[in-house]
Protein backbone atom coordinates (compact mmCIF):
# COMPACT_ATOMS: atom_id res chain seq x y z
CA UNK A 1 0.00 0.00 0.00
CA UNK A 2 1.34 3.40 -0.99
CA UNK A 3 2.12 5.93 1.71
CA UNK A 4 -0.35 8.84 1.72
CA UNK A 5 0.50 12.53 1.83
CA UNK A 6 -0.74 12.76 5.44
CA UNK A 7 1.47 9.83 6.42
CA UNK A 8 4.50 11.53 4.81
CA UNK A 9 3.77 14.65 6.89
CA UNK A 10 3.61 12.48 10.03
CA UNK A 11 6.85 10.71 9.04
CA UNK A 12 8.61 14.07 8.46
CA UNK A 13 7.42 15.31 11.87
CA UNK A 14 8.58 12.08 13.55
CA UNK A 15 12.02 12.26 11.90
CA UNK A 16 12.59 15.79 13.21
CA UNK A 17 12.33 14.60 16.80
CA UNK A 18 15.13 13.63 19.18
CA UNK A 19 14.16 9.96 19.55
CA UNK A 20 13.44 8.58 16.11
CA UNK A 21 12.20 5.02 15.49
CA UNK A 22 10.57 4.63 12.06
CA UNK A 23 10.31 1.30 10.25
CA UNK A 24 9.55 0.55 6.61
CA UNK A 25 9.45 -2.60 4.48
CA UNK A 26 10.96 -2.73 1.00
CA UNK A 27 11.06 -5.91 -1.14
CA UNK A 28 10.91 -8.10 1.98
CA UNK A 29 13.64 -6.21 3.86
CA UNK A 30 13.11 -4.14 7.00
CA UNK A 31 14.34 -0.55 6.77
CA UNK A 32 14.82 1.01 10.21
CA UNK A 33 15.52 4.74 10.65
CA UNK A 34 16.98 6.01 13.91
CA UNK A 35 18.69 9.20 15.07
CA UNK A 36 22.32 8.78 16.12
CA UNK A 37 25.13 11.06 17.24
CA UNK A 38 27.72 11.97 14.64
CA UNK A 39 29.72 14.20 16.96
CA UNK A 40 29.25 15.97 20.26
CA UNK A 41 26.74 18.45 18.85
CA UNK A 42 25.57 16.84 15.61
CA UNK A 43 23.11 14.05 14.93
CA UNK A 44 22.27 12.13 11.75
CA UNK A 45 19.50 9.81 10.64
CA UNK A 46 20.93 6.30 10.27
CA UNK A 47 19.37 3.82 7.83
CA UNK A 48 19.58 0.17 8.92
CA UNK A 49 18.68 -2.62 6.50
CA UNK A 50 17.59 -5.81 8.29
CA UNK A 51 19.15 -4.43 11.49
CA UNK A 52 22.60 -3.76 10.05
CA UNK A 53 24.80 -1.15 8.41
CA UNK A 54 27.59 -2.82 6.45
CA UNK A 55 30.71 -1.24 5.03
CA UNK A 56 30.33 -3.39 1.90
CA UNK A 57 27.21 -1.38 1.01
CA UNK A 58 29.08 1.95 0.98
CA UNK A 59 30.22 1.71 -2.62
CA UNK A 60 30.73 4.09 -5.45
CA UNK A 61 27.68 3.96 -7.74
CA UNK A 62 29.84 3.02 -10.72
CA UNK A 63 31.15 -0.06 -8.86
CA UNK A 64 27.71 -1.62 -8.27
CA UNK A 65 27.13 -4.74 -10.35
CA UNK A 66 23.89 -4.42 -12.40
CA UNK A 67 23.13 -8.10 -11.64
CA UNK A 68 23.18 -7.51 -7.86
CA UNK A 69 19.46 -7.18 -7.12
CA UNK A 70 19.85 -6.41 -3.40
CA UNK A 71 22.21 -3.49 -4.03
CA UNK A 72 20.09 -2.06 -6.87
CA UNK A 73 16.60 -2.61 -5.43
CA UNK A 74 17.23 -1.88 -1.76
CA UNK A 75 20.57 -0.32 -0.78
CA UNK A 76 20.83 2.05 -3.73
CA UNK A 77 17.33 3.36 -3.04
CA UNK A 78 17.51 3.87 0.73
CA UNK A 79 21.08 5.10 1.22
CA UNK A 80 22.11 8.73 0.73
CA UNK A 81 23.91 9.45 -2.56
CA UNK A 82 26.92 11.51 -1.51
CA UNK A 83 29.00 13.36 -4.13
CA UNK A 84 32.75 13.82 -3.64
CA UNK A 85 34.39 16.37 -5.91
CA UNK A 86 37.68 15.45 -7.51
CA UNK A 87 39.10 18.96 -7.16
CA UNK A 88 38.84 21.23 -4.11
CA UNK A 89 38.30 25.01 -4.39
CA UNK A 90 42.00 25.85 -4.31
CA UNK A 91 42.71 23.40 -7.16
CA UNK A 92 39.76 24.73 -9.18
CA UNK A 93 41.24 28.24 -8.86
CA UNK A 94 44.53 26.91 -10.25
CA UNK A 95 42.66 25.27 -13.14
CA UNK A 96 40.93 28.60 -13.88
CA UNK A 97 44.33 30.37 -13.95
CA UNK A 98 45.66 27.62 -16.25
CA UNK A 99 42.68 28.21 -18.58
CA UNK A 100 43.40 31.95 -18.71
CA UNK A 101 47.11 31.38 -19.36
CA UNK A 102 47.04 28.50 -21.83
CA UNK A 103 43.50 28.56 -23.21
CA UNK A 104 40.39 26.46 -22.85
CA UNK A 105 41.46 23.87 -25.44
CA UNK A 106 44.69 23.06 -23.63
CA UNK A 107 42.91 22.97 -20.25
CA UNK A 108 40.39 20.43 -21.61
CA UNK A 109 43.26 18.20 -22.73
CA UNK A 110 44.84 18.30 -19.28
CA UNK A 111 41.83 18.43 -16.89
CA UNK A 112 38.88 17.14 -18.94
CA UNK A 113 35.85 18.99 -20.22
CA UNK A 114 34.20 20.01 -16.91
CA UNK A 115 36.54 19.74 -13.91
CA UNK A 116 33.98 21.53 -11.67
CA UNK A 117 31.57 18.59 -12.08
CA UNK A 118 34.25 15.90 -11.98
CA UNK A 119 34.02 13.49 -9.07
CA UNK A 120 32.23 10.39 -7.91
CA UNK A 121 29.01 9.51 -6.11
CA UNK A 122 28.93 6.88 -3.40
CA UNK A 123 26.30 5.40 -1.08
CA UNK A 124 26.25 6.55 2.54
CA UNK A 125 23.87 5.18 5.23
CA UNK A 126 23.43 8.50 7.06
CA UNK A 127 21.20 11.46 6.19
CA UNK A 128 21.98 14.92 7.58
CA UNK A 129 18.37 16.11 7.56
CA UNK A 130 14.90 14.65 7.71
CA UNK A 131 13.87 16.67 4.64
CA UNK A 132 16.53 14.97 2.49
CA UNK A 133 15.49 11.53 3.73
CA UNK A 134 11.78 12.15 3.08
CA UNK A 135 12.52 13.59 -0.37
CA UNK A 136 14.46 10.47 -1.36
CA UNK A 137 12.11 7.95 0.27
CA UNK A 138 9.03 9.47 -1.42
CA UNK A 139 10.47 8.38 -4.79
CA UNK A 140 10.82 4.70 -3.79
CA UNK A 141 8.24 2.38 -5.35
CA UNK A 142 7.04 -0.47 -3.15
CA UNK A 143 7.96 1.17 0.17
CA UNK A 144 5.56 0.26 2.99
CA UNK A 145 5.27 1.97 6.37
CA UNK A 146 5.42 -0.46 9.32
CA UNK A 147 5.62 1.96 12.28
CA UNK A 148 2.61 3.48 13.98
CA UNK A 149 2.81 7.27 13.78
CA UNK A 150 1.17 10.05 15.73
CA UNK A 151 -1.46 12.14 13.92
CA UNK A 152 -0.20 15.49 12.64
CA UNK A 153 -2.49 18.50 12.80
CA UNK A 154 -1.82 21.00 10.05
Amino acid sequence: MAISKEQWLAIAAELKGSWVQVKFKLHGHEIHITRERKSESTTVLAVYIDGAIKGAWMKELAEIDPADEFMNKVVKQVHFHKFKARWNKKELDRIARFKRSFGVKEARKVFGSEPEKDGWTYLFPYFGSSAALVRQFKKIDGLELVSELKEVTA
